[in-house]
């Protein structure tokens, strides 16, 4: 799940990483840029676009032999009856 730490007043933005890297990220940014200080407006925000689990953008192996076998029934009951 890819995290980003968001600075809009340096309009900074680290790469997409884990929550806890974009945390380091932000505790660098603010010790460099900042002086320690926390800049209002900050935020470590999900990425968009991604999926809170990584392989939630791919097809369940369970669904796909459930689609096979549909299709294996189907092709059994048309041979069955002639069509």
């Amino acid at each position: 799940m890819p995290f980003e730490y968001r600075c809009p007043r340096c309009r900074a933005a680290s790469p997409p990483v884990t929550r806890r890297e974009a945390e380091g990220y932000r505790d660098e940014h603010r010790a460099t840029e900042h002086g320690g200080l926390v800049p209002r407006g900050e935020e470590i925000v999900h990425v968009p676009g991604s999926t809170p689990d990584p392989d939630g953008r791919y097809v369940s192996t369970a669904g796909l032999l459930g689609g096979l076998a549909l299709l294996a029934l189907a092709e059994f009951l048309a041979r069955a009856f002639g069509r």
